[in-house]
C-alpha cells in the first residue's frame, strides 16, 4: 500500500486550518460571553488563550476574578467568585505581556494596598510609568501624582508637571491642568522650561 504524500500533506493542512478556525472561534465566543457578563462562560473560553500568553485574554479574566472598581463593567459576577489573588495574578501576566491595561489596574491595586494585594509604592509606580509610556492618560495622571507627592519614587516637580500635561487635554482630566499648573508655582523657569521640552519630546512606545 502506498503512501500519497501530497494527500497527506493536504490532509494536514485542512486539520490545521479547521483547527485555526476553532481555535480562532472559541477566542471570539469568550469575548463576546465577556461583554454580555457571562463571566463563567467567558472564564472556561479564555483561559487557555491566557495560559497561553494572550495578553487580552488574562486582562479579562483579571477583570472578571477582581474587584469592581473603575473600569470594570457591572456588578454581576455571574458565576466567578471575587478572588484577589486570582485577579493580581492575571492582571500580572497581562502586564508582563504588554497590556497597558493591565499595567495600570496592577500598579493602581499595588499603589493602593488595602485587602487587595500588599501595598508596595515602589512596585506600582514601575507599572503606571509603564502604561504611561504607552500613552495611556489614567496612569499618566496617576504617576504625575505620585511624583508630586513622592509616592513610590522621589518627589519630582519636573517629571510630575509632564505627566499632568501630557493627560491634561484628554477627557475627564480637568483637574490634571489644575495640578500642573499648582506645582508650576513652585517650580523655576528653567524648570517649566524643561518640563513642557519633555512634553514635546514625548512619544508613546507601544507595547508589540
Amino acid at each position: 500500500m502506498k503512501f500519497d504524500l501530497r494527500a497527506g500533506i493536504l490532509a494536514l493542512g485542512i486539520l490545521t486550518a479547521a483547527s485555526g478556525t476553532a481555535w480562532a472561534d472559541a477566542y471570539q465566543d469568550g469575548m463576546t460571553a465577556f461583554q454580555s457578563e457571562d463571566y463563567a462562560k467567558a472564564l472556561n473560553l479564555l483561559l487557555p488563550f491566557a495560559k497561553d500568553g494572550n495578553a487580552e485574554a488574562a486582562y479579562l479574566i483579571g477583570e472578571m476574578y477582581g474587584p469592581r472598581s473603575w473600569g470594570q463593567k457591572g456588578e454581576n459576577r455571574n458565576g466567578v467568585e471575587l478572588d484577589n489573588k486570582q485577579a493580581i495574578f492575571w492582571w500580572g501576566e497581562a502586564a508582563k505581556n504588554g497590556k497597558a491595561d493591565a499595567q495600570l489596574k496592577l500598579g493602581w491595586w499595588l499603589m493602593k494596598g488595602q485587602d487587595v494585594v500588599p501595598q508596595d509604592e515602589a512596585a506600582g509606580m514601575n507599572w503606571l510609568l509603564m502604561a504611561a509610556n504607552q500613552g495611556e492618560p489614567q496612569a499618566q495622571y496617576e504617576a504625575g501624582l505620585a511624583y508630586w507627592k513622592g509616592r513610590g519614587v522621589k518627589p519630582d516637580p519636573i517629571a510630575a508637571y509632564m505627566w499632568l500635561d501630557l493627560c491634561a487635554s484628554e477627557p475627564g482630566f480637568d483637574n490634571a491642568a489644575n495640578y500642573r499648573d499648582q506645582i508650576a508655582t513652585g517650580m523655576t523657569d528653567d524648570q517649566v522650561k524643561q518640563a513642557k521640552l519633555m512634553v514635546q519630546a514625548f512619544a508613546p512606545k507601544i507595547s508589540k
